[in-house]
């Protein structure tokens, strides 16, 4: 089995909402991000990925490492995905401009009574929802 190492990101605003994408012909909501590209460090590779699927720019110190979750692709047969993920956290102002760009379809934010509606990839379901639901109950 091949296993291919990318970076995700947990996006959420001020009102606790998630922000998902999917991708063109595919039927399941992923975070932000994707495939590492050699010589980049896992930063380097959030950064590019954010602004070429969705536009959003990100400094590094805007970033909170949260860890690494190796799981089942969904999207490609017979490959297993290591994601090293990233959270941050967006204002009110660092939303404007936002839009599916790339390979993306779709984007979405999901909230606590919406997102059982969607159909989540492993990494996010088994490892980011888990973490962004804990915040529900602080």
């Amino acid at each position: 089995m091949h296993t291919i190492e990318i970076c995700g990101c947990m996006v959420v605003n001020v009102a606790n909402e998630l922000l998902m994408v999917r991708k063109r012909n595919s039927v399941y909501y992923q975070l932000p991000g994707g495939k590492i590209e050699v010589g980049e460090s896992h930063l380097e590779a959030l950064q590019r990925e954010l602004f070429e699927e969705i536009g959003l720019v990100v400094m590094p110190d805007g970033l909170e490492y949260l860890g690494v979750h190796e799981t089942t692709a969904v999207n490609e047969g017979d490959t297993r995905v290591r994601g090293y993920i990233f959270k941050a956290l967006l204002g009110a102002g660092d939303l404007h401009g936002l839009a599916p760009m790339a390979e993306l379809e779709e984007m979405v934010w999901v909230n606590v009574l919406n997102y059982q509606q969607y159909r989540f990839a492993h990494l996010a379901r088994e490892f980011v929802v888990p973490i962004w639901l804990s915040g529900f109950q602080e």
